[in-house]
């Protein structure tokens, strides 16, 4: 376990799509378009943390301003897993939040996290896929 002391971050000066996709690759390793990703980036409103200067935990939150926001993805860096960063990181999303309300999905195997973070289980949710040939 790493020894934290971690600041947070919002909006753009939360990282930079580099830094998130530096991220992100430590959690699901893939190939990623950086120009792609800046342009997401610039659509949401971001939350980062950090502990000196490396990015150890982002969330986003997606809204339209008023009815609806959720969160794409919450990812903490597994060298700093367990140690509350997830939880503020998602009571800051909230907080960021139009109306102090989320909607979200999360993968099977998490559930437990929101849960232990003061979220409840709300509507089943779907995934749509288009068949492409």
């Amino acid at each position: 376990m790493v020894s934290v002391h971690v600041q947070y971050r919002e909006g753009q000066a939360a990282f930079t799509p580099d830094e998130f996709l530096s991220l992100a690759n430590q959690v699901w390793p893939r190939t990623y378009d950086l120009s792609l990703t800046g342009a997401a980036l610039q659509r949401t409103h971001n939350i980062g943390a950090w502990d000196e200067g490396r990015l150890v935990g982002s969330v986003r939150v997606l809204t339209d301003g008023y009815f609806f926001s959720t969160v794409p993805e919450v990812i903490v860096d597994p060298e700093y897993q367990r140690q509350g960063i997830g939880r503020e990181l998602m009571r800051r999303a909230l907080e960021a939040s139009p109306n102090g309300r989320l909607f979200f999905g999360a993968q099977p195997g998490n559930e437990r996290f929101f849960e232990r973070s003061g979220f409840v289980r709300g509507p089943v949710g779907f995934v749509g896929r288009l068949q492409r040939d």
